[in-house]
Parts: C-alpha cells; structure tokens; sequence
C-alpha cells in the first residue's frame, strides 16, 4: 500500500496548519497591544517628577531642556505675581515708564532691541562684558579681554531709566527681555564675603561706608571708638541684623531684592536665567537674542559661596535666620527657590 496521502487529505492539513498558525499570531499581537497600552507602571518602580511642581499645577511634570525649562520659569512667575496687580502689560507699561527710579537697572541694546536687567552677584560682570560687544560699544570679540571694574562705570550703558516715557514704553512691550537670578540666601551671604570680607578696591568703599556703622551699632561689649575706621571684621550676624533693621527700599543694590531691582510682576521676562544653571542658560539666551556664533559667555567658573552657605547661616540665632528668609520671601516665592523648612 502508498504512503502517499491523496491530494484531498494533505489540502486539509495544510489549511488546518495554517489556521492554527494565524490564530497563534492573533494572540500574540492582542497580548502585545495589552502589554504596551497598560499604563500602570511596575510595582518596583517610582515615578519622579522631573522638577519642582508650581503650586496649583499638581500633575504638571516638567519636560527636559533648556527651552522647556524657561517656558516653566515664565509659567513660574506668572502664577507667583498673579492677582498682585490686574492691570494689562501696556497699563504697566505706561506706569514704569514716569517711574524711571524702578528701571534703572534695565540696560538697553538697541542694536539687537534686548533689555537686560542686570542682579548684582548674578554673574553680572560678565553678562555686562557680553552686552557691550553685543551692542557693538566694545570692539573686543572676548568678553575676558574687558576689564571687569569699566563695565561698572557711570554712562557705559543706556539705561532703560534714561529714556523719554514714550521710549520706555516702547522698548518694554517689544523688545526681548532677560535677567539672571540665584538663590537668595546664597546670593546675600556671596554680597557680604566680596564686599566686606575681601579686599577688592570696592571693598574699601562698602567697608567705610557700611561696615563702620554697622559694627558701631550691632558689635556688643565694645566702645564705638575701638571700631576701626577702616571698616574692617564686620561679622555677618551683625550684617544681618542691618539688613533685619533697614527698609528694603534703601538696600544697595548689591543685596536689594531682585524683585525690587527688576520687577518682574509688571515686567514680563522672555527668559529667566538661573545662576545654578548659568552656562547652559547663557547660551541658550544669546542663541535666542541673535547673537554671532562667535560670541561665547565666559567659561563658568563654580562659586565657592556654595560650600559655605551653611556655615554662614548657622552662625545665626534662630529668629536671625527666620527674618532673613522673610526678608527675601518675594524672591524665594516668585522664582521658585526653597530653603531648609523655611520656605
């Protein structure tokens, strides 16, 4: 007898093995589908956001990059300052602009139609070297090549504040603006090592100025004839206590808020830079404001104000570390920067 199978009897196992392989696939695909679309994650594996969450956006997750991260800044602010004042931005406009003693420090570029507010113990230094080759006032290419005490003299800029009002207003809702902030406390506590704990040319000033009087009213168990005339060995408690005692309006500007210096609640800020974040940052916002390839914000240099932070803040008294914190509360909510359990 054959062993071969009539025609009618293979053309049926052929089918049924056929059948069998397309159900098989069918299966596998559905239990693809299931394992892809199944949203909830591992048992094992905790889900982070990426940044600090705004209040009032509790599902917000932060998406990456530098673009991203200055929209969130923007975003930030806005729900900080809101409910402040209800005015439009041409209303706030036309009011800064016949109260030019709030701008003064906007700088204005023309050439590029940029306002930089400038934070001192932001990196202003080099972002004022920046500015001046920006603008073309500088024939140098690099920044490091002008020298850091003439981008602070009187009249190198064009200031926002030296303009006629119909000028201000202008430039406030059409050109492109910018400033760079840091966390406040370690930004006061750098303010009072460069200016009363170095010896930099400026230092002298602030020392007489400020240190004189300050050691006579705060240093304890000494006579006000013993305070050196110089200024020196003002301890930073007993800054504090000086900031703790003097209205905020008559602040140097070198420790005034930074809302104060730029109001960022009538003002709207295209980008926010961060000191924390100040090369990536840095180069993001002279791509965004058109400037030459060529043009590169120094080399970042790390501060050596944040390894020490802790140690000047400790050295206070509690109530001392509790009013300071108050003090630069605006900045602390409106810039999203947090300290200890204070804020």
């Amino acid at each position: 007898m054959s062993d071969i199978k009539p025609p009618r009897v293979m053309a049926c196992r052929l089918r049924a093995v056929v059948w069998g392989l397309a159900g098989l696939c069918v299966l596998t695909c559905l239990a693809s589908v299931r394992w892809f679309s199944d949203p909830s994650p591992s048992p094992n594996v905790e889900r982070v956001p990426l940044m600090p969450t705004p209040a009032g956006t509790a599902d917000y997750l932060q998406p990456p990059g530098v673009a991203k991260e200055m929209r969130w800044r923007r975003e930030a602010v806005q729900a900080a300052c809101a409910g402040t004042r209800g005015e439009s931005l041409s209303d706030a406009a036309a009011r800064l602009s016949y109260d030019p003693k709030t701008l003064i420090n906007l700088l204005v570029d023309d050439k590029n139609r940029v306002l930089y507010c400038y934070v001192p113990k932001v990196a202003c230094t080099n972002w004022k070297r920046v500015m001046l080759i920006l603008s073309g006032a500088s024939n140098q290419t690099d920044p490091k090549l002008i020298p850091a005490d003439s981008v602070h003299r009187k009249h190198v800029f064009i200031k926002l504040s030296d303009l006629k009002p119909s000028q201000i207003q202008h430039r406030l809702l059409t050109y492109t603006k910018f400033l760079f902030v840091r966390h406040p406390v370690e930004r006061v506590i750098s303010a009072f090592r460069n200016k009363f704990e170095m010896n930099y040319t400026s230092s002298a000033y602030f020392k007489k100025r400020f240190g004189v009087k300050i050691m006579k009213k705060y240093r304890k168990g000494v006579s006000p004839e013993s305070i050196p005339s110089s200024g020196n060995g003002v301890h930073f408690p007993e800054f504090v206590s000086y900031l703790i005692d003097t209205k905020k309006e008559q602040f140097n500007e070198h420790w005034a808020l930074v809302s104060s210096l730029c109001n960022p609640c009538d003002v709207k800020y295209d980008y926010i830079g961060k000191y924390e974040t100040l090369a990536d940052d840095s180069k993001y916002i002279l791509e965004q404001i058109g400037a030459p390839p060529s043009l590169h914000f120094p080399e970042v240099v790390p501060s050596k104000t944040s390894a020490v932070v802790e140690s000047y803040f400790n050295s206070l008294t509690a109530q001392q570390q509790s009013d300071l914190v108050k003090i630069y509360q605006d900045d602390f909510q409106i810039f999203d920067y947090h300290f200890r359990n204070f804020i």
